[in-house]
């Protein structure tokens, strides 16, 4: 009787404290570790609403913005396409300008000299537009990041970049990214 007492306690004490242990289940995919995990949700468009391609391969990483001339330690995302086909984008920051939730207003400083630079290219139209052009307005919200290991960025942009060229067009970039990055196909020392 004793044994079966035991045993029914025992149970019952699993049963109550065993399912307090698993929390609700997970709302996002579990992951191995080193495993990239990268949700590009910014949109890029021209002034008539014509969605602009981006390529799909990446690089987040942190590395110097540009050694000998930007000396600065920059957590840097670039898209990219290796055929070079379809357009590509940039973003770097600084992080030791940053704090999470913060927001930035464009025009931002020119690359290197504030804690935000955005540029975006249309191979189709060969025209290149960046964060400090004039013409550039909006805001990007930086809620969080991380140089690591590994790389984390969670950024909300709804900005227009003005164009490099005098009478080029404007790109509009909404929507937000997100990255926590262990690896990427090159190497860190690209440029804005």
């Amino acid at each position: 009787m004793r044994v079966r007492l035991r045993c029914a306690l025992l149970v019952l004490f699993v049963s109550l404290f065993g399912s307090t242990c698993h929390p609700d289940p997970p709302t996002r995919p579990i992951l191995p570790p080193g495993t990239n995990a990268v949700n590009a949700g910014l949109v890029f468009t021209r002034p008539d609403g014509t969605a602009i391609p981006m390529g799909k391969t990446y690089a987040v990483c942190c590395s110097t913005w540009e050694a000998g001339t930007i000396d600065r330690e920059a957590l840097k995302i670039f898209y990219y396409d290796t055929t070079k086909r379809l357009s590509y984008w940039k973003m770097f920051l600084i992080p030791s300008q940053l704090r999470e939730d913060l927001v930035f207003s464009l025009p931002t400083p020119t690359p290197g000299g504030g804690a935000v630079a955005l540029s975006a290219a249309n191979i189709a139209t060969g025209n290149q537009a960046s964060s400090e052009s004039p013409g550039s307005s909006g805001t990007v919200m930086v809620h969080s990041f991380a140089c690591g290991p590994p790389t984390q960025i969670d950024v909300a942009v709804d900005a227009v970049l003005g164009s490099k060229d005098p009478g080029g067009e404007t790109i509009r970039v909404r929507g937000r990214f997100t990255a926590t990055v262990y690896t990427h196909p090159i190497s860190c020392a690209f440029s804005f």
